[in-house]
């Protein structure tokens, strides 16, 4: 299975952190962001990478409440 790496991200686009899932392809990795935002209430967004091909984000503002 394809391994991701997960950055959530603060409002100045500085992480701190990294998390690393293996999921099956691009539309799981993406439901894994949105609960690593959950686990970060300081990030605005989480930011989705699969070695040098950046997968995409998943930010707060389209999180439903």
């Amino acid at each position: 299975m394809p391994l991701f790496t997960f950055y959530p991200c603060r409002g100045d686009g500085s992480s701190t952190a990294f998390e690393t899932f293996e999921c099956p392809d691009d539309a799981d990795a993406i439901l894994r962001a949105r609960r690593v935002l959950a686990e970060h209430p300081s990030s605005v967004e989480v930011v989705i990478w699969q070695g040098e091909r950046r997968v995409g984000a998943v930010d707060r503002e389209t999180q439903p409440a």
